[in-house]
Formats: structure tokens, C-alpha cells, sequence
């Protein structure tokens, strides 16, 4: 069998495994693997439509004409597809490739039409473009995104629908910086539209101008976690978010005196492993009660520094196998099972590590030529022993 005709089969197989999970699968599949045919790839790098013309499925074809008008930016191609959607999908992307605004106006169906006038408003950075859209959701995005690129509030007035002229005039206040803009807002949005600026400015001074303390202390934790230490924690009244800021700053910033002041036992340990395992520190590790926790922290610790050192101060016996073995998979050294007292559990990661690795030089610094012969025996074995 030619690797041509492998190709062509595997791309079936993929195609119908792909389209054979329902309905809603398969009337998405049409074109989902466009980019593994060579032919229509082709046609499409050359600019050439002869190439699509010449193929046998009509929607293939369709498909095929559809790209090389984008690329050869030529609306014409287009009117030779009969699918309609097929057609004004052709038109749109033709329209964006070729900044081609009165393209968008031949589109039949507005799902189309609105992404073409949506993607060339972005492109051009014109929001009046953005009135051609036909659902007014959509027409708020569009300009909701170019007033936010452009830092110009006055367009989210604009704006019918609510939630996208306060995503607006929030996009735009946080991107200025203008704690102004955001006395505009609703409540929830006007907190929110604060505690960005805030934190972008690092200045927990803009949290007091919130109207409720809860908003003020998750405006002051979301500073905290930007600028570190445990000072601005003190200053939040409720006592989970408080504990929030000091896991927020200790995990952010690995700074284990935050972590000290957390009174919850679950999330003090988190934060411990956490800073443990960035600082590559395993004494941390011992501060962490919960044996599964403690363990992992080690390990997780032991594969970042290549050392086994970490894995001795394991608890749990099997743990302390996985942790041995996985160093030694990591540096492909098979001596590294020596450490293993019982000769059976020696054998068993030498022989994994071997079977992982599946090279014999795993095995070159192991001392004992019996067990270096059975690990190099092993890199014929693709199966691990349990």
C-alpha cells in the first residue's frame, strides 16, 4: 500500500469517527477536514478555481471554490457555488480578505451578513459599520470591542442593549483608568469597573471609595495579590476573604508568611505546597499535616530538582516507590533503584525505568551486572510491571 493511499484512508477513518457521534456532529462535519486535503490546497495556494472545478463532489468543490476566492480576494468564484450558505460564507471571507465593505450587502442570511460588517468594523476600527448589523446583541459587541481598542467612552452610548453598553463603558474606564466612567454603572458592574483599577494601579486607596465593605475587601484582596505582603490583608473585616487575601499573596507571591496566617487547615496546607513546590523548598513540605498532601509536595518537588533526596522523607510506602521511580525515569537513570532495599522492588523500577525509556543506557551505571543485564533485557518489554 502506497503512503499516498494510507493517507487517504486514515483521513476516512478520522472523518468517520469524527462524524459518528450524532447529529449535531455529523451536520458539522462537512469541511472539518479541508486542511488535510492536498488537492484543495492546492487550488487554494495557486489561486487556481480550475483545480476545484474538476472535482466530483459538488460540495467539495464548492468548498474549494469558496477558498481560493478568499485568497485571490475575487467575489466572482462565489457565484458559481449553489449552496446558498456555502455562497455567502464565500462572500464574507472574500469581503475581510479584501476589505471589501459592499461585499457584505449581497449576503442572503444575516448569521453572515453580520459577522462580515462585524469582523470589517474590527478591521477598520470604524464603529459606524457596526449599524449594519441586524442583531442588536451583535451590534453591541462590535462596539464595545472598538470602543475598548480605541479608549472612547462616548461610543458605548450608543449602544442599545445594556449589558453590552456597561461591558462597554467597563472595557473603556479600566483601560483609562478613569474611576469616573465607572460612577456610571450599575452597582455590581460600578464595583467590579473600581476593583480593576484598583488592582491595574496597585492602589488599595480607590477600594475605600467602594459603597459596601464586602466590595471594599475583595477590592483590597485582589491588591493585596498584586502587590504582595501580608499589611493590606490586616485591613479586610471578613474573616474568609481576609484568609483568601493571605492564600491569594503566599501562593502569588511564595511567600510562606502569608500562608502562616491562615487559620483553615485545608487552605493553609494548599498554600504551603504551593510554595513549597515554586520554591523548590521540601523542608515546606513538613509543614503540611495531611499525609497524601505532604507526600505529593515532596514528590512534586523531588521530579523539579532530579533528586531522591525529597523522596526519604516520605511517608507513605508507595508513595515513596513513585517518587524514587520517578526520578529516575526523569534523569533515564536505572541506579537510582539501588536505593530500594528489597531486591524485588529494586528489579521491578529497573525494569520500568528500561521499558520507559526503552534504551539500554539507562541501565549503564547500575552496579551489579545481573541486575544491569535483566534492565537491559527489559528495554525489549513495551509493557510495565504493575
Amino acid at each position: 500500500m502506497t503512503q499516498q493511499k494510507k493517507f487517504k484512508i486514515s483521513t476516512k477513518v478520522i472523518t468517520l469517527i469524527a462524524c459518528g457521534f450524532g447529529v449535531l456532529l455529523i451536520s458539522g462535519c462537512a469541511g472539518m477536514f479541508d486542511f488535510l486535503d492536498a488537492e484543495m490546497n492546492k487550488a487554494i495556494e495557486k489561486k487556481n478555481p480550475k483545480i476545484c472545478r474538476k472535482m466530483d463532489d459538488e460540495a467539495r468543490k464548492e468548498r474549494c471554490l469558496a477558498g481560493v476566492a478568499e485568497a485571490a480576494e475575487n467575489e466572482k468564484l462565489c457565484d458559481e457555488i449553489k449552496d446558498q450558505s456555502t455562497k455567502d460564507n464565500c462572500f464574507s471571507r472574500v469581503a475581510v480578505a479584501g476589505d471589501k465593505l459592499d461585499l457584505c450587502g449581497q449576503i442572503s442570511q444575516n448569521s453572515y451578513k453580520d459577522s462580515c460588517y462585524s469582523q470589517l468594523a474590527t478591521q477598520r476600527q470604524d464603529a459606524n459599520i457596526c449599524t449594519s448589523i441586524t442583531n442588536s446583541n451583535t451590534v453591541g459587541a462590535c462596539v464595545s470591542q472598538i470602543a475598548e481598542a480605541k479608549g472612547d467612552a462616548s461610543l458605548c452610548s450608543t449602544i442599545v442593549a445594556d449589558y453590552y453598553r456597561f461591558d462597554c463603558v467597563s472595557k473603556v474606564a479600566t483601560k483609562n483608568n478613569d474611576i469616573k466612567l465607572c460612577d456610571s454603572l450599575p452597582a455590581r458592574d460600578k464595583s467590579t469597573c473600581y476593583t480593576t483599577i484598583a488592582t491595574n494601579q496597585k492602589d488599595e486607596k480607590i477600594c475605600d471609595q467602594l459603597s459596601t465593605q464586602s466590595d471594599k475587601d475583595v477590592c483590597i484582596s485582589n491588591v493585596a495579590s498584586q502587590i504582595g505582603g501580608n499589611l493590606l490583608c490586616t485591613k479586610i473585616v471578613d474573616v474568609r476573604q481576609q484568609q483568601q487575601c493571605y492564600y491569594l499573596v503566599g501562593t502569588k507571591h511564595n511567600d510562606e508568611t502569608a500562608c502562616d496566617k491562615i487559620t483553615d487547615t485545608y487552605q493553609k496546607e494548599s498554600c504551603y505546597s504551593s510554595v513549597a513546590v515554586a520554591k523548590k523548598d521540601d523542608v515546606l513540605c513538613n509543614a503540611i499535616t495531611e499525609v497524601s498532601k505532604h507526600d505529593s509536595c515532596l514528590q512534586e518537588i523531588a521530579i523539579s530538582k532530579q533528586s531522591t533526596n525529597p523522596c526519604d522523607a516520605v511517608k507513605n510506602q508507595e508513595t515513596n516507590y513513585t517518587c524514587i521511580y520517578a526520578v529516575a525515569n526523569t534523569r533515564r537513570d536505572a541506579s537510582i533503584c539501588e536505593k530500594f532495599g528489597s531486591q524485588g522492588t529494586k528489579e521491578k523500577c529497573m525494569f520500568n525505568v528500561a521499558v520507559t525509556a526503552q534504551d539500554k543506557a539507562v541501565c549503564g551505571y547500575v552496579k551489579d551486572r545481573g541486575d544491569r543485564k535483566k534492565c537491559e533485557d527489559a528495554t525489549k518489554y513495551t509493557e510495565l510491571q504493575p
